[in-house]
């Protein structure tokens, strides 16, 4: 396989796992009613999270699940869990989801809602970082660095493309639109623990 096609195989595979479309319903959730440089704020947390996150276990995740005894199934049950608790947040509190409460100036207290959930375990999750430990291992590791690269450019491109939903859907399509994205991202959750758990039985 040549480098060309071997780097498209790649970055494919990589955008696929990551999956930054259902990144970006769990973002239009937290970003609207925020000022436009918060939302890039959002965008730059969650993007810049993902890709180091990523590019560090491509380098030393190997080395660290091997160390710690810990399991690609164990890592996929725990983020699993992480996605479904802000699921709930969402269905239950629409209106206001608890990422975006806050206390102090324009709520300087809020949850790094960029880093967690939008940076790891959504972008950056169980899925995605086995997968860049096995590409390291299988392919040439300056390939997989730039795959790594542009997908977080293209996940940073989405999530600023999302702004325009806000003059579309409005507050109230908005609130709507968060319980019923909470189902679906309620559903990755479980998806996440059954794949974990069919990993961990052999299954």
């Amino acid at each position: 396989m040549i480098l060309s096609d071997e780097f498209l195989h790649i970055t494919i595979e990589l955008f696929v796992v990551v999956d930054p479309f259902a990144a970006m319903i769990m973002f239009i959730t937290f970003a609207r009613g925020e000022t436009e440089k918060e939302r890039m704020r959002l965008a730059n947390d969650a993007t810049i999270s993902s890709f180091l996150i990523l590019l560090f276990f491509a380098f030393a995740g190997y080395y660290i699940l091997l160390y710690f005894g810990i399991s690609i199934a164990a890592l996929e049950i725990a983020g699993g869990i992480l996605i479904l608790l802000t699921s709930i947040e969402m269905v239950t509190e629409g209106d206001k989801p608890s990422g975006k409460k806050g206390t102090g100036v324009e709520g300087s207290e809020k949850r790094d809602v960029g880093i967690v959930p939008l940076g790891t375990p959504l972008l950056a999750g169980p899925g995605a970082i086995s997968l860049v430990i096995l590409l390291m291992h299988d392919y040439n590791p300056v390939l997989v660095v730039l795959a790594i690269v542009v997908v977080s450019a293209i996940t940073f491109i989405l999530f600023l493309s999302s702004f325009y939903i806000y003059k579309i859907i409005k507050e109230k399509g908005a609130r709507a639109l968060t319980r019923v994205f909470g189902i679906l991202v309620a559903g990755f959750a479980v998806q996440y623990i059954l794949t974990g758990a069919l990993h961990f039985f052999n299954l």
